[in-house]
């Protein structure tokens, strides 16, 4: 099952370099999905957490017949 992180964004304190749409795809390419824009102009985003590998089981050895 997918583990998700999330983070909320109010857009009217962010400096501006453009608009809302580059900081927006900036983030995206940080892995950021855009989940909701709210009337007080607040983003909320989520992106997925990546687990760990997990350690692959030990194997055992078959043993040789004597």
């Amino acid at each position: 099952m997918p583990r998700w992180e999330y983070s909320k964004i109010n857009l009217n304190d962010v400096p501006r370099r453009g608009d809302d749409i580059d900081l927006l795809n900036d983030l995206g390419k940080e892995g950021w999905e855009l989940v909701a824009v709210i009337g007080n102009n607040a983003a909320y985003l989520k992106r997925q957490i990546e687990d760990p590998p997990q350690p692959e089981p030990a194997r055992r050895k078959a043993r040789e017949k004597t």
